[in-house]
């Protein structure tokens, strides 16, 4: 089995044995393969959060929160990651959401070429946090909106 680098971390990818419902549809899309490496690339539970990836008209925002307003250590663990995924954002490494997804992301491409034109932004809210994503080129608001458009598409508000 091969190992995936992201960051300093190695990461090996589940294999069916673990797995306990499929949920692979027409398209070959796993969900349940995709959350668990979530739980690998994040460092917390999938299952204990929420994802919610929305195109706004200058960019668009990730939000993830808590299921359970007094589990601190996951809203620490949100907040934390959020954190981390605006650093590596903002240097053009979108590792996380390629080894999430286990393929290449829509809009990655002009997001890394143009990283320098994007505006990000945390603001905490109850429960974890908000990635804010934001620009004034054409180009890269298209490529912001095709990535949030394909994450929410993908995660369904897990």
């Amino acid at each position: 089995m091969a190992s995936i680098v992201i960051g300093a971390a190695y990461f090996i990818p589940f294999n069916n044995q673990t797995e306990t419902t499929n949920t692979t549809n027409m398209t070959g899309f796993n969900q349940t393969e995709m959350l668990e490496r979530g739980d690998i690339a994040m460092g917390f539970n999938q299952s204990l959060i929420h994802h919610h990836f929305m195109a706004t008209t200058t960019g668009g925002e990730i939000m993830i929160m808590s299921t359970n307003m007094s589990d601190i250590k996951t809203i620490n663990e949100i907040k934390s990651h959020v954190k981390d995924i605006q650093y590596e954002f903002s240097q053009g490494n979108f590792t996380k959401p390629f080894y999430i997804h286990a393929q290449d992301v829509p809009g990655t491409d002009v997001m890394t070429a143009k990283k320098d034109l994007i505006q990000y932004s945390i603001k905490d809210i109850d429960g974890g946090s908000v990635l804010i994503l934001s620009t004034n080129d054409t180009e890269l608001l298209n490529a912001i909106q095709k990535f949030m458009s394909f994450q929410s598409s993908q995660h369904m508000g897990h």
